[in-house]
Order: C-alpha cells, then sequence, then structure tokens
C-alpha cells in the first residue's frame, strides 16, 4: 500500500530512508516523547534501527489517506463484464472435440449436455475443459439467444469426481493467456487465496458461466449434487423434473463448498444457504423450488422441452442485447447496497442502453407497427 500510494516520491527522500527498515508494529514512543535537537523547530524524529517514530507513522497514515481519498476506489462503477484472458478454447462448436460434453446447435439456440451417464454425469477434467472451451465459445456467438444445460442418464449431475486434481486445461495457451494467468496467480498470493490455478481456473469458469449473454436454462434431468447445484445457481432459470433431490454434501466429508457459495447465496439468500452448506442434507424440488432455486417443476425432461419451447417464444420478441444488458445490471448490483457507486453504474447501464441500435430499431419498428430484426428469425429449439 506505501508503494502504490506514496511511488511518485524520490526513492532517496527522508521518507524512503525512515521506511527502509520499516516494522508498522515497532513505534517508538520515546524518540517522540524526547526533547528535539537543535534545529528541528521542535519535531522529534527518530533514526532508531528497524523502528519508526510516531510522527512518521501519523505522516504516512496521512498521506495514504489523502490518496485513498483523491483516487475514491470505492466509487469507480462496477464493471459486470465476463474477463475471457484466462482461457482460450481447443476447439469450436462447429468443431466439436468432445465426447463427454455434447453440444447441440439450432436457430438462436445452443444445447450444452453432460455425456458421462456412467459415472452419473460426475465432473472430471472432461467435462471441465469441454465446459471452458463451450463457455468461452457462446461468448463470442450473438447470434445464439438461448443455451439448455441438461444431462444424459438418470442424474443431472453427481458433482466433482473425488479423482478430479482440479487441472483440466491440458492444451498449450497462447503467450497472452499465459501472461493473464500469471498476473492471476500473482493476484490470488497478494490476496491470500490459493496458489493452485486449477482451483482458480474452476472460479474464474463459473463466473464465465453466470456472465453468458445468452439467456440460460438448465433442464434439470434428475438429481444434483455439490458442484452441480452450484452451477444451477449461476444459470438464469431452472427447470427439473419432479423426482429430483439436490444436495450439497461437502460438509459430511468435512469440506466446504466455497467457490460457488457466492452464486448459490445470491440465489436462495445467507439464510436457505446456510442451510444447504451446513447440514449437507439432501432437498426435495419443492423445497428448492419455494427457496428459488428451481423456476420450473415438471414431471418429465419431454414436458421440460414444451417449457423451453415456451419459454423460447417470449424470448424471440426481448432484443438480445437487452437480454445481455439486464444480465449484466442484475450482477452489478445485486448484494450492493443503493449507494452513489451503484447510481452511476445503472445511470452508465441506462446511457448504454438507450443509445444502442437495438433500443432504435426498436422504436422505429413500434412506430411502423412492423417485426423487429430480432423477431425476423425466431428462436428455434431442437427438442
Amino acid at each position: 500500500l506505501f508503494s502504490t500510494c506514496c511511488g511518485s516520491r524520490s526513492a532517496h527522500s527522508p521518507l524512503h530512508a525512515a521506511m527502509a527498515d520499516w516494522d508498522p508494529f515497532a513505534i517508538d514512543d520515546s524518540a517522540a516523547s524526547a526533547p528535539a535537537p537543535p534545529g528541528t523547530n521542535g519535531v522529534a524524529s527518530s533514526k532508531k534501527a528497524g523502528g519508526v517514530s510516531k510522527t512518521e507513522l501519523d505522516s504516512i497514515a496521512d498521506m495514504v489517506y489523502k490518496h485513498l481519498k483523491t483516487l475514491r476506489p470505492w466509487s469507480k462503477i462496477i464493471d459486470p463484464n465476463a474477463d475471457l484472458t484466462w482461457y482460450h478454447p481447443s476447439c469450436s462448436l462447429e468443431d466439436w472435440k468432445h465426447d463427454q460434453v455434447k453440444i447441440e446447435v439450432g436457430q438462436g439456440i445452443a444445447y450444452v449436455i453432460f455425456n458421462r451417464p456412467n459415472t452419473n454425469n460426475e465432473l472430471d477434467a472432461g467435462i471441465y475443459a469441454a465446459l471452458a472451451d463451450a463457455m468461452v465459445c457462446l461468448h463470442s456467438r450473438k447470434d445464439l439467444r438461448c443455451v439448455v444445460f441438461s444431462g444424459e442418464g438418470k442424474m443431472f449431475s453427481g458433482g466433482t469426481d473425488p479423482k478430479f486434481d482440479g487441472n483440466f486445461v491440458r492444451h498449450a495457451q497462447p503467450a497472452r493467456v499465459e501472461r493473464s494467468l500469471a498476473q492471476l496467480k500473482e493476484r490470488a498470493a497478494r490476496a491470500g487465496a490459493t496458489p493452485d490455478l486449477g482451483r482458480l481456473l474452476q472460479a474464474k469458469l463459473w463466473y464465465t458461466l453466470a456472465l453468458l449473454p445468452q439467456f440460460t436454462i438448465a433442464l434439470v434431468n434428475g438429481s444434483a449434487i455439490g458442484d452441480a447445484v452450484g452451477a444451477l445457481a449461476c444459470m438464469d432459470m431452472v427447470i427439473s423434473v419432479k423426482s429430483a433431490y439436490f444436495s450439497l454434501p461437502e460438509v459430511r466429508s468435512g469440506l466446504v463448498q466455497c467457490g460457488l457459495a457466492p452464486y448459490i447465496v445470491a440465489k436462495v439468500g445467507a439464510g436457505m444457504a446456510k442451510y444447504m452448506l451446513g447440514s449437507g442434507r439432501a432437498f426435495s424440488v419443492e423445497e428448492m423450488r419455494r427457496a428459488g432455486l428451481i423456476s420450473e417443476v415438471v414431471e418429465t425432461v419431454q414436458e421440460g422441452h414444451q417449457k423451453i419451447a415456451e419459454i423460447c417464444e417470449v424470448l424471440t420478441g426481448c432484443g438480445p442485447r437487452s437480454v445481455e444488458a439486464s444480465k449484466q445490471l442484475i450482477f452489478g448490483v445485486g448484494g450492493q447496497p443503493i449507494t452513489e457507486r451503484v447510481m452511476f453504474f445503472t445511470a452508465a447501464m441506462l446511457a448504454k442502453v438507450t443509445v444502442s441500435d437495438e433500443s432504435k430499431d426498436g422504436m422505429v419498428c413500434v412506430q411502423m407497427r412492423k417485426p423487429k430484426p430480432w423477431e425476423e428469425k425466431p428462436i428455434t429449439p431442437l427438442h
């Protein structure tokens, strides 16, 4: 903090000299109370090795306060955009190379389907790598307006495979990505976070999923456990079969669900999140519907696909960039105190959408009573 706030001062200044062996807990009170030597205008100073006088410490604190008051980092406008610098995909949606996750693409819609039914769709390195490829690719596919996540077999997902070591990036990354990853590790180290790059990239993956520009729907074909429940909390809408159960059992193994906790809390609230994470018990679909994790309950997967068709019909009438902006808006204000910083953010978002091409086209089409450009190609589900 000292180097950040005072970096513009000369490296040979008296203040830097005093800081050379500074221990912030070693305050030389005796120096501050001792008589000042002649020629110092009555100000006591200390040259004691390993310590700094109270006068100097007060001066440093005052300098830091003034610098922070000038920068006002707490008042900077929120940036809810996804960070895509951490990963470069190994394939595209058109040239898909993963067997453990299936991709289906239709007009305006894509399906991401877990495909490890023999292991209850447990999330291993292969599924994580496929999800990373899919998430980064989807961020560049503005033609796709809805993404459906589901699973093959009897379960949506049994959570992360216990044999998974956390590392899922197995292909070489460009130099720009390697630099970004090195900076990520440095920031994590300064914050006291895990030095395990694999765990950091898992956190980046879930953040990238939560901020997909498309409207995301999970069609839960069966029970979900652990990280799979957290993944559902990243979705915009969750449709579940009536027979599914949901559990965060990490505490039963002496662990805690940390990486996805922010999304779970945002979805169900702190009180219910404590109940879910702290008890490790299995919750019914009706309990999760009341908690807010589940949006719609259906008897069968096919009925779930019918619900998706209804939602796609509604989404066809919505401006795709407006849908993206609404997600960014909610992500930016969620859980924030209503401060000037939030007011500036909402004002900036309003200014952005008001002058957008989509807004202009929409107003013209309303006045001319003709279909809007995004309605010309309706979202067409494949199931």
